[in-house]
């Protein structure tokens, strides 16, 4: 297990300290960095920067001094190893600080000297290590430090406990799977219709109903809301045209449109009875009679039954 000594303010750390103590400055705790040089045997107050530094943490979160000393401050920091090509292990973290005012330059505050350091390894294998630490540094005054926290660093539990609880989404005791068959057992109603595969949308089935002919199954066909019962083939008369198609002699019989007789025509051959062809006159004043000379053929019946 790693271990790391006590923080060690440079003369910068010691003068920002000093001031912020009577009230003549702040600053801002910015940025954290590793080193993987063994600082045990450097002064640390001659330091201005972290020699050769291989990452920049994360700033997680700032603590007030576990004694109550408001001359203290902790800085919660974190080093992963996402991203790293080469494996280390961390011989000091340095803290880094900006004063207040204008065209003020970041300076090393405090260092941080590792007695056992940690070791972290490459991503190569995309396995992801954390180390994480916090470094407790004399500031003066704590009301005059402000701690910079990484928005992209890790969160605190805290922090993760209220956004839960604000963004808490309760989830149906039933959920729909898109690449799973399920049945629908509530009423779902859609505030757009619905579409298949090919971007047709369906139909309701009260439009469908007013625009589209519907097989009621049943023998009958619903038109524009009404009921309708099809004419079979025995009411209907196929007309042929060009002399093609099949005959149109047919009885009318009784048959009639809005009262009125349908008109019918039939055949009358030279050969045919003439009472015979008289009485059927009389019996279908609606029927157009042809005459042809000759005589009738034997597979063509008489309108009045029987054959010529």
């Amino acid at each position: 297990m790693s271990k790391y000594d006590a923080s060690e303010l440079t003369n910068e750390g010691l003068r920002l300290s000093s001031l912020a103590a009577n009230g003549k400055t702040s600053f801002t705790i910015t940025r954290v960095a590793s080193t993987a040089d063994d600082l045990s045997d450097v002064d640390v107050t001659e330091l201005t920067a972290l020699p050769n530094e291989v990452q920049t943490g994360t700033i997680n979160d700032r603590l007030s001094s576990p004694d109550g000393n408001g001359a203290i401050v902790g800085t919660d920091v974190t080093f992963e190893n996402s991203g790293l090509t080469e494996s280390y292990s961390i011989g000091a973290v340095g803290l880094y600080a900006t004063e207040t005012g204008d065209s003020k330059s970041e300076v090393l505050y405090a260092v941080v000297k590792a007695i056992k350091p940690e070791f972290i390894p490459d991503f190569n294998d995309k396995v992801l290590m954390q180390f994480g630490m916090i470094v407790y540094m004399i500031v003066g005054k704590a009301e005059n430090v402000e701690v910079t926290i990484n928005p992209a660093g890790m969160a605190t539990k805290e922090y993760v406990d209220k956004a839960i609880e604000a963004h808490k989404v309760i989830l149906p005791a039933t959920l729909m799977y898109s690449d799973k068959d399920a049945e629908i057992a509530a009423l779902w109603k859609f505030l757009k219709d619905p579409t298949n595969a090919n971007g047709s949308p369906y139909v309701a089935r009260e439009t469908a109903d007013g625009a589209y002919v519907r097989d009621n199954t049943d023998g009958t066909i619903t038109v524009d809301k009404q009921v309708i019962t099809p004419a079979d083939e025995n009411h209907v008369v196929t007309v042929s045209e060009a002399g093609k198609g099949s005959k149109v002699d047919f009885d009318p019989g009784n048959l009639s449109v809005d009262g009125a007789s349908v008109l019918g025509v039939t055949t009358v051959y030279a050969d045919d009875d003439a009472d015979a062809v008289t009485a059927y006159v009389a019996a279908h004043p609606t029927t157009i009679i042809v005459h042809k000379d000759g005589t009738r053929p034997a597979a063509e019946p008489a309108p009045w039954g029987g054959a010529a």
